[in-house]
């Protein structure tokens, strides 16, 4: 059982090297969460045209 724990056991730069890869995985699922919660969603094109409603009809009578 005690050769198994042994894998453990690691010089300074192999975990330097375990901390690195772990930081930079936490990052990755970071930015990917970020990306994924402000992402807009996309919009066609009729859907960003602003349409401007009617006016009412004008009469001569108004000054």
């Amino acid at each position: 059982m005690k050769r198994l724990f042994r894998i453990f056991e690691l010089s300074k730069s192999e975990q330097r090297v375990v901390l690195i890869v772990m930081l930079a995985l936490i990052a990755a699922a970071l930015v990917g969460y970020e990306r994924r919660v402000h992402q807009f969603p996309a919009q066609s094109a009729d859907a960003t045209e602003s349409k401007t409603s009617p006016s009412p009809a004008r009469t001569d009578d108004e000054p």
